[in-house]
This record gives C-alpha cells, sequence and structure tokens, in this order.
C-alpha cells in the first residue's frame, strides 16, 4: 500500500472525529500523521520493516501500530468502526463549499444530516434555512456546490486513479494467465479526473480461462466482481465496436468502475486502439475502411488482427496520435494532415518557478527544497513564498520578503549547479491591487500573481480583479488562473475569455499548476491560450519535498494541450528565461 493510501486514512479518520465532535487533541494527531506520511521521501513499510517509522517527529506508537494494521490488512479497526457508525458520505459534507468543520459538526448530531443526498434534501425542504449562521448567501453557495459536486460525482483525480491503478496492476502481474496489460481509457489519456480505470489484457491463453482464473484472483483480493455494465459504459459507440470482446468489472473506492478487456494477442492493439480515446474522438475517426458502421465489430477486430497502433492510423491515412491527444475531434484532421504538433517532453523541463517552504507554509526548509532541486536536475529554481495577505500560510510582509530576497541571492552565490530565483507569489487583492508596492516587486525575479480569497464576488468583479493584475507591470505570472479544485470547487464566475485576451495583449505568462487537485489552467483553456500566442509555465506549487513529483502532473495537461516546448518557458535555458520574463514586464 503507497504512502498516499495510509496518509488518506488517517486523514478520514481526523475528519471524522473532527464531525463527530471529538477534542482537538484526538483529530490533530491524525492530521499530522496524514500529513508526514504523505510528505515521505521512502515507503513507510520500509520504514517499518528498518525499525526507523517512530523515528520521525509526531509519529508514536499508536500511529505506528494502525500503520502496520494499513498495511496488513488495507485498512484499520478504528477507521472501519467509524464508518460503520457514521457512514462514508460524512466526509463528503467538508467538500461543500460554505460547510466547515462546525457546521458540518451541527449537521450531524443536530439534523442527522450524514450525506451531501441527506443534505441536498435538507436545502429543498427548508431545514437548512431554520440553521443559525447558514444566511442566504452560505444557502445560494452550498446549492451552487452541491450542484457542482452532484456533476462529478463518480471521477477521481490522476493522482488518485493512478494509486488505484498500481493497486490493480500488482493483481494483473500476479496473474499467470495474463502475458501482458496497458491501461488504457481516460487514464491513458492522463485526464485530470478519471470517470473509471480501464485495462486491456493480453490473454496467455485461452480467453474464457483467462477471465476465470483473474475473477478468482480479485474475488481473493476482495473486490466484488459484477456482471452489470457500469453505467457510464452503456451504449456508446466504443462499447458497441468491441462488443465481441470479453470483459470483466467492478468496482473500487465504493462508485468508482474498473473495466478490464480481454483480449487475445492478434487483436490485442486493436482493442487497445479502440478503448483509449474519448467518444467525440472515437467519432471523428475516419474508421470506413475498416467497417461499415459500428455494429461490425467483428469486421473490425478482423481488419486490424495482428496490426499494432502505428499500423491502425496508417490504414486510415493518418500519422500516429499520441494517447493525450485523443480527447478532441480537431486532432483527427491534424493526423490526416500530418500536421500534429511535436509535443512538449517530460525531459525538456528544466526549472519550477512556484514553491514554498518554511518561510511561509512550506514543510521543509529553504536548503532541503533547494537540494532537492538540484537532486533531480533543475537548473532553476524559483522561492516563491506566499505574500502578508495569505495570513493562514504566514505569508510575509515587506520587511521579510526583503530579508529573504537577500537570503535567497547569498545562497545564490554559494551554490552551484543550479541558479536560484528569488520571487514571491503574491495574492491579488479584491480589488485587483497586489499585496506589495511596485518598488518592492521589482526587486524580486519573479512575481507569481494569484487569487487566494473573495471567490465569490460577481464574474465582472472578478473578471475586472484579474485584469488588474495582469495589467501591473511587474508580474510575470498568473498563478492557477481559475482557482479550481478538482472534484471539490469549480473555477470562480470569470470571463475567461477577456482573461486571455488580457494576458495575450501584455504578454503574461499563465501558469499549468501541477497540483493534481488544482491542475489549472485546464487543456479546454490552454488551448485557446496557445491560439492567442500566451506562453505558460509548468509549475509544482510545491510546499514540500514529495511535491516535486507535481511536475509530470502538469507536462501531462501540457502535452494534452498540444503544447510544444517553445511554449512552455520552464524548457528555456536560464538566459532565454530572464528574456522571457523581462519581455512581461514591458
Amino acid at each position: 500500500m503507497k504512502n498516499i493510501e495510509i496518509s488518506n486514512i488517517f486523514e478520514n479518520i481526523a475528519t471524522l472525529l473532527q464531525v463527530r465532535g471529538e477534542p482537538s487533541f484526538r483529530f490533530r494527531s491524525y492530521e499530522k500523521a496524514a500529513r508526514i506520511i504523505s510528505d515521505l521521501t521512502v515507503e513507510a513499510s520500509e520504514l517499518i520493516e528498518s525499525g526507523k517509522f517512530q523515528d520521525i517527529q509526531g509519529i508514536g506508537k499508536t500511529i505506528e501500530e494502525k500503520t502496520r494494521e494499513i498495511l496488513d490488512t488495507g485498512t484499520c479497526k478504528a477507521y472501519e468502526k467509524l464508518i460503520d457508525e457514521m457512514g462514508v458520505g460524512v466526509l463528503e459534507l467538508l467538500d461543500i463549499q460554505g460547510i466547515g468543520p462546525k457546521t458540518a459538526n451541527r449537521l450531524y448530531t443536530e439534523y442527522e444530516i450524514r450525506n451531501i443526498d441527506q443534505l441536498a434534501n435538507a436545502l429543498e425542504d427548508g431545514t437548512l434555512k431554520q440553521i443559525k449562521g447558514l444566511g442566504k448567501k452560505t444557502l445560494v453557495t452550498i446549492g451552487e456546490s452541491l450542484e457542482f459536486l452532484s456533476a462529478t460525482r463518480g471521477s477521481r483525480i490522476i493522482s488518485m486513479s493512478i494509486a488505484f491503478a498500481e493497486k490493480i496492476s500488482e493483481i494483473l502481474k500476479n496473474c499467470s494467465a495474463i502475458h501482458r496489460f496497458d491501461i488504457t481509457g481516460d487514464l491513458r489519456r492522463k485526464e485530470e479526473e478519471c470517470h473509471g480505470i480501464q485495462f486491456v489484457i493480453d490473454c496467455s491463453s485461452d480467453i474464457e480461462n483467462t477471465k476465470e482464473v483473474l475473477i478468482k484472483a480479485l474475488q481473493d483480493y476482495g473486490f466484488q466482481v459484477s456482471n452489470d455494465l457500469p453505467s457510464n459504459q452503456e451504449n456508446n459507440e466504443k462499447s458497441t465496436l468491441i462488443q465481441n470482446v470479453e470483459t470483466i468489472h467492478f468496482y473500487i473506492d465504493n462508485d468508482f468502475p474498473v473495466m478490464i478487456y480481454l483480449s487475445s494477442t492478434e487483436n490485442y492493439e486493436a482493442t487497445l486502439f479502440i478503448t483509449t480515446p474519448s467518444n467525440e474522438h472515437l467519432e471523428a475517426l475516419p474508421l470506413d475502411n475498416l467497417t461499415d458502421s459500428y455494429a461490425e465489430s467483428s469486421r473490425y477486430l478482423e481488419e486490424t488482427k495482428n496490426h499494432n497502433e502505428t499500423d491502425i492510423f496508417e490504414k486510415l491515412g493518418m500519422s500516429f496520435i499520441p494517447p493525450e491527444l485523443r480527447q478532441y475531434s480537431d486532432t483527427v484532421s491534424l493526423a490526416i494532415d500530418d500536421n500534429l504538433p511535436t509535443l512538449l517532453e517530460f525531459d525538456d523541463m528544466r526549472g519550477d518557478l512556484h514553491s514554498h517552504t518554511e518561510w511561509s507554509d512550506g514543510r521543509n526548509t529553504m536548503n532541503e527544497m533547494v537540494a532537492t532541486a538540484i537532486k533531480i536536475g533543475l537548473e532553476y529554481f524559483a522561492i516563491t513564498d506566499h505574500s502578508v495577505s495569505s495570513t493562514v500560510a504566514n505569508g510575509l510582509d515587506e520587511e521579510r520578503l526583503l530579508q529573504q530576497i537577500e537570503h535567497v541571492q547569498k545562497k545564490d552565490s554559494v551554490t552551484e549547479g543550479i541558479k536560484l530565483l528569488a520571487g514571491s507569489e503574491v495574492d491579488i487583492r479584491r480589488d485587483g491591487s497586489l499585496d506589495y508596492s511596485d518598488e518592492v516587486l521589482a526587486k524580486l525575479d519573479i512575481v507569481v500573481a494569484s487569487v487566494h480569497s473573495h471567490f465569490n464576488i460577481s464574474e465582472a468583479d472578478m473578471t475586472k480583479r484579474m485584469i488588474s493584475a495582469i495589467e501591473n507591470p511587474f508580474v510575470n505570472i498568473i498563478g492557477h488562473p481559475t482557482g479550481r479544485l478538482l472534484g471539490r470547487r469549480p473555477m470562480y464566475p470569470i470571463n475567461i475569455d477577456e482573461i486571455l485576451a488580457a494576458a495575450a495583449e501584455h504578454n503574461k505568462i499563465m501558469e499549468i499548476n501541477g497540483s493534481p487537485s488544482r491542475l489549472d489552467l485546464g487543456p479546454e483553456y490552454v488551448r485557446k491560450g496557445k491560439e492567442l500566442g500566451i506562453l505558460f509555465s509548468i509549475n509544482t506549487d510545491a510546499h514540500s519535498i514529495p511535491q516535486f513529483e507535481r511536475r509530470e502532473y502538469g507536462v501531462n495537461v501540457a502535452r494534452r494541450s498540444g503544447l510544444t516546448k517553445d511554449d512552455v518557458i520552464n524548457t528555456y535555458t536560464i538566459e532565454r528565461l530572464v528574456e522571457t520574463l523581462k519581455h512581461t514586464r514591458k
């Protein structure tokens, strides 16, 4: 079991205890353990085996015992007892905007509201209006948040989807009846939110035997294999085209569907080809010379027998389309014209321009963050701690910022192998002004301007606020521009077309924030920005050493958006980067 899964269990325990009204010392220890374990650079299992787990500050005997139990069984009795008592739906209450821990506690203890369905009913029948402290504006926010969560229910962010896929992959690897397998569907396209996990497997023996062996392996692991097709797979062109392909389907993490396609070796890549794209992309493919209709699945499989994906694309008169570009229909015409972009590669990345240290709310010292940046091969690295308005993040006032600038410059002068940049993630205030004076901003190598408060102002005011920051001559990058939190919070009301137009006019760089809960900007807006000639910066927004891995998530978004290395400033040499940053201040 991975650290992220252990951390999630402890975080859920902390949330449930908090909602139940337990004293803070009880849930704080689990919160702390969740944070510590998520930030570990090695697996908790290795530390336990070596006897070093309790050496970590904040990890005591109780946490180690429960971690051992989770590693052995996949859960722990304390967690299961809370779930049995309170229901897993309670965890969703705190995902609702307008509901904090205290309100969730009142909803649970006084009104017996234990999930978002009951919350929706209470909003509809007027029960919530009777609760002191929930004003009209808060009720509107709760209603909008419920609507958003309803639309995204059943999906998981990519990092969580990968963790689940890795768990299932271990079962597949240990099944002797399987010759090879690949992830397909949403996760192969590297979507920010996945609506399920899909695999294609190559059966080394006959398909029916493999199906029987694999079902037993999945059942032995505890999965309930179902004969009911997941609702999001019913009656679409994809499932019709491969209707003769055997499948196994079940659910993980309550309602998250898993689909496994069982294929012969000769049809393996043909099945992978069909199951990878979105329906929109699939419908745009010129499949006429492979099958006359989607109903003729047997002909499709016959025409593509023993062909790899490159061969299939060639038969369709197209160049190979990378999986990340098999979301939108327009990439089909580009492939037919042999005009697809040469996508950015992870190895093209040279630096990170948005990170945090213990100076604000980071969990590692500047020395530790810089040492890690050097270790992973970065050529430049910007320290961009929070500004003074972010009080909960221990934001720096002007005096502390000036001290940090001096500290970064001194460290840069004695550090080999990397260029350190003194920066700041500066809050965009409600009126569009920034936290620091222009005189102080001018002393920074890089300014990332971001919104961290007042999300519920009108679209007109939010748009005006953002454009005001874009017009500031000292701003280089607009951080996580839409403010979305995947699966939890939609983008704030904003006219994104006006924002992108202003960024293009003032040569501002738009961030692709690599946090898997943000991945902001998303591909639909990155594509628009690219058309306007906007440059992008892929940043980790790392608050700890393990979060450096977020670069990969950001690169996924860039590739899904059709970006090349010239579109992303993190691929530039330090000399070219400095000149580009100067250009944003004209």
